[in-house]
């Protein structure tokens, strides 16, 4: 085997993984944790004959280096990365996804209609600490595209004053 056979690209975050002859290589990326196989991604071609194409005339199929990946358009992600950024210098608050570690995006609010949803009250607690009307805030990961969401400001120190009820007292 010569040292190529032994080297892998990350498909997920292109780091380059060099494996080990006598353990046989990654089944996922010790860098991002994702999958190296083909699952989860997609090549672009011709895999089917079109049945009105003589065979021909036929494309092949894509190989494995002929797949197109949008990151290899350096002016297409250098204008979207630049834009990301821009929006998260906005942002007051941007968590990290729990599936790529990336900065969210701040989409928007999504407020609860009281339908739907009934509170549960705690016993220890004696009332509900998040009432019908709640609103949640909604990011969206620019890498993977995962959407999550969080309670609203409001309705955190809403929670914390039930959930602490001599804070409350102490502040008064």
């Amino acid at each position: 085997m010569n040292e190529e056979e032994l080297k892998t690209v990350c498909p997920w975050c292109q780091t380059e993984i060099v494996w080990d002859p006598e353990i046989g290589p990654e089944e996922e990326c010790p860098h991002c944790y994702n999958e190296l196989s083909d699952y989860r991604s997609i090549r672009l071609g011709a895999d089917e004959e079109d049945g009105d194409e003589p065979a021909e005339e036929a494309e092949p199929a894509a190989g494995p280096d002929d797949f197109l990946d949008w990151e290899e358009d350096a002016g297409y992600t250098n204008e979207y990365a630049e834009a990301v950024q821009n929006v998260l210098d906005t942002q007051e608050e941007a968590p990290e996804c729990s599936a790529c570690r990336e900065l969210m995006l701040h989409g928007g609010r999504q407020v609860t209609a009281g339908t739907g949803y009934t509170p549960v009250i705690p016993g220890p607690v004696g009332r509900a600490f998040l009432n019908p009307g709640y609103k949640l805030n909604v990011f969206v990961c620019p890498s993977c595209f995962k959407v999550e969401t969080f309670l609203a400001e409001e309705d955190r120190e809403k929670l914390l004053a039930v959930l602490n009820p001599s804070k409350e007292q102490t502040d008064n």
